[in-house]
């Protein structure tokens, strides 16, 4: 994932986004205590997400706790502990950073496949143990890396084929956070066209590197100049969008529904008007 799941900070209460940040860090946390120092570095907001749905559908509240940060040693943070959400969160993102790192190995310039080989064999034992943990997602992970790859390599000018991959790993992530049988389906759609929407958003701010280096990207293939290369990303996450909505409107949330709703329903469109532009996040939390 990449990023852009993020919610409208501007239309959060105060209450709601020290949750959201307490989430946040709290999956810092997780890392350190699941997979070890380095994984932190891997730390993304789009998992905080996964987290929160998937604690959400199962109304598990955690263990709050107030831990200093190396970024600010002087101050405590609340940091939420202790969920199966967050367990999740940090496998997946052990899990999608490993197979990302292998991707990058396959065309990426040197100086950056040395960085990723490096980064790759300090996460060698965090791998093996977010595969144990989650042995189904981490197959899965690993033949739509493979898929994505070869559709690259033959060139793919069709960006609903090309976005099929990472929406299938994003579909195999949110269909873990269900409790209920009948929300699996549910939920996998909904990371289905979550994970193309990132990919367009992606494929859309990358455009001008790829196209100075030469790197695919499936709207240089389909011909596309930067202005329109963005309108048909737009175009694409708009309607995807609308069927994440749909589906998130179908599932039962026992906790976070006002986090979360902001996310579907402001952040997600608020980073789909900024198609094409660098995203500008804050800093990840220091290490604890």
């Amino acid at each position: 994932m990449f990023g852009y799941v993020t919610p409208d900070k501007g239309e959060m209460k105060v209450r709601e986004y020290e949750c959201y940040r307490a989430v946040y860090c709290g999956l810092c946390m997780q890392l350190k205590a699941d997979y070890g120092f380095v994984s932190r570095m891997l730390l993304n907001y789009d998992l905080v997400t996964v987290a929160l749905l998937a604690d959400g559908i199962s109304g598990e509240k955690g263990s709050p706790c107030m831990k200093r940060c190396m970024a600010n040693p002087l101050r405590r943070r609340c940091m939420h502990a202790g969920t199966q959400g967050l367990r999740l969160a940090a496998a997946s993102l052990v899990l999608l950073s490993w197979y990302k790192l292998a991707d990058d190995l396959e065309d990426e310039p040197f100086a950056r496949r040395f960085a990723s080989g490096a980064l790759r064999f300090l996460l060698c034992r965090a791998h093996k143990k977010a595969a144990a943990a989650q042995p189904e997602l981490d197959r899965l992970l690993a033949e739509q890396t493979v898929c994505q790859q070869t559709l690259e390599q033959a060139g793919c000018a069709n960006p609903d084929e090309a976005a099929e991959p990472t929406g299938r790993m994003t579909a195999a992530i949110l269909e873990k956070c269900a409790v209920r049988p009948e929300d699996a389906h549910i939920l996998g759609r909904m990371g289905l066209f979550l994970g193309k929407t990132l990919y367009w958003l992606d494929a859309a701010e990358d455009y001008d590197k790829d196209k100075e280096k030469g790197r695919y990207n499936v709207f240089l293939r389909m011909g596309l100049d930067r202005a329109a290369a963005i309108e048909q990303a737009a175009l694409q996450c708009r309607l995807a969008a609308g069927e994440v909505a749909r589906c998130y409107n179908l599932l039962r949330l026992e906790l976070n529904r006002p986090i979360l709703d902001n996310i579907i329903f402001l952040g997600l469109p608020a980073g789909i008007r900024r198609a094409g532009q660098p995203q500008k996040h804050e800093k990840h939390a220091a290490p604890v």
